[in-house]
C-alpha cells in the first residue's frame, strides 16, 4: 500500500478554505434578519434561480455515481425510472409552492 501524506501547502490549502467559507457564512449571517431570510432569500429569487437550485438538488453523486453503478451492477437501467418520476414530482412540487 502506498505511503499517503500530508505537505504543508495541503493542510494550508484546507485551512485557508475553511477561513474562507467560515467568512462567508458569517457576513452573510449578519445579513440575515429571521428564518424566512435564511431559508427563502428574502424572497428575492427569481424563478430561473429557483430552478437551478431543484436541478443543483436533485443531481447529486447519487444521481452521476450511485445509479450508473447500480445499473451495471443491479437491476440494470430500470433504475433510472426513479429520475423520471423525480422530474415530474419536482414539477408539481414546484407548481403547488408556487401558488402560495
Amino acid at each position: 500500500m502506498p505511503e499517503f501524506a500530508l505537505t504543508p501547502l495541503d493542510i494550508s490549502a484546507v485551512v485557508l478554505y475553511a477561513l474562507v467559507i467560515f467568512g462567508i457564512g458569517l457576513y452573510f449571517s449578519r445579513r440575515t434578519e429571521d428564518g424566512e431570510d435564511y431559508f427563502l432569500a428574502g424572497r428575492s429569487l427569481t424563478w430561473g434561480l429557483i430552478g437551478i437550485s431543484l436541478l443543483a438538488s436533485n443531481l447529486s453523486s447519487s444521481s452521476m455515481i450511485g445509479m450508473a453503478g447500480e445499473a451495471y451492477g443491479g437491476i440494470g437501467l430500470a433504475v433510472f425510472n426513479y429520475e423520471w418520476m423525480a422530474a415530474m414530482v419536482l414539477v408539481v412540487f414546484v407548481l403547488f409552492f408556487f401558488n402560495f
